[in-house]
């Protein structure tokens, strides 16, 4: 009878060889898809952060313009001036990568207003104050697709506002509490925080909710989330002095921009140790941030010109608190965010 032929050991190191080259060929080609597949969304991402923030801009502009200067401006202008950017940056359906968008209004609070709608005559609803724009875009993949990953999927958003204060400003209270001195003197520079009252582990930092990581942080000052306020009110500390980098981004941010700011003032911290601080904030004061000394390992300490008192006696959330412009007024400002 015929005996099957077993293979040689010779064979079966050869089988074994084919296979761990074949499985590291794989994991080869997937990390490298991990590095230009990802850099290539990275890349896309950026451009859609780009797209949102000019085309918000261009609609928000528009916003402004009809209370301002041009009552007679509709929905449809201001739909136009957003697809002009878009159509710009190739964030058109059928052209280069595939990319989309879409448009609302925004109303105080931060509130949905409705679409930016292309219906003719329709016109910006009651209540306005600016526009936010969604992007998105589906960079395809080179090497990923090994896997059944074929594109990305990337989005961003950028909302821009036109506003009169009718209070505090939107997107100005930010969580760096200071004690004053008596008195505040226009135009002088102060220190604002430099942890050495405030017990072991604190700054002077404060918190709208009582977390303390560093990205809850970064994320106040970049793009302030406060809640609505009446003084005095008691907040909790933060503790830490934070030094990571999108703590100190946002701070150079606001430093470079040389906006003004609205910053708590408090007059006692209680209990004053550390973990558990919480600091009685009796007010407002106006600064224009100027710099801060990372020389440590952490933020040592933050400096600020004073510009004036805030003579409220609460401040709102978020949007709250400004209306649209009134005709005439030259000075509305158009706010980026995000």
């Amino acid at each position: 009878m015929p005996t099957e032929t077993q293979p040689t050991r010779h064979e079966q190191e050869r089988g074994q060889i084919l296979a761990l080259f074949a499985g590291g060929l794989t994991l080869l080609v997937l990390f490298i898809g991990l590095v230009v597949d990802g850099g290539s969304a990275f890349v896309n991402r950026r451009d859609a952060q780009n797209d949102a923030d000019i085309a918000a801009m261009a609609g928000g502009k528009i916003v402004r313009d009809f209370y301002v200067s041009n009552s007679a401006l509709r929905s449809p202008d201001v739909y136009a001036a957003i697809a002009a950017r878009m159509t710009a940056n190739d964030c058109v359906t059928g052209v280069g990568t595939p990319c989309s968008w879409s448009a609302g209004y925004i109303a105080a609070g931060e509130a949905d207003n409705g679409n930016v709608s292309n219906t003719a005559n329709s016109p910006i609803p009651a209540g306005t104050l600016g526009v936010i724009v969604h992007v998105s875009r589906q960079p395809r993949t080179y090497f990923l697709g090994i896997i059944g990953q074929t594109n990305w999927q990337v989005a961003a958003d950028a909302t821009v506002v036109t506003y009169k204060p009718t209070s505090a400003a939107p997107a100005s209270l930010l969580p760096i509490g200071t004690i004053p001195p008596n008195p505040f003197v226009a135009g002088q520079s102060y220190v604002l925080t430099d942890g050495a009252p405030y017990g072991p582990g604190a700054f002077g930092w404060l918190s709208w909710t009582g977390g303390n990581a560093t990205g809850i942080l970064a994320d106040s000052i970049c793009n302030p989330d406060n809640p609505a306020l009446t003084f005095p009110v008691n907040l909790p500390g933060q503790p830490g002095a934070h030094n990571g980098n999108a703590v100190r981004a946002c701070l150079d941010s606001r430093i470079a921009n040389g906006g003004q700011v609205l910053i708590p003032v408090f007059d006692a911290c209680l209990p004053c140790n550390g973990n558990n601080t919480s600091f009685r904030v009796i007010g407002l004061a106006t600064f224009i941030l100027t710099g801060y000394d990372a020389s440590g390992p952490a933020i040592r300490s933050l400096t600020g010109r004073f510009v004036g008192t805030y003579n409220g006696t609460s401040v709102p959330a978020g949007l709250g608190g400004v209306v649209p412009p009134s005709p005439g007024d030259a000075g509305a400002p158009l706010q980026l965010y995000r």
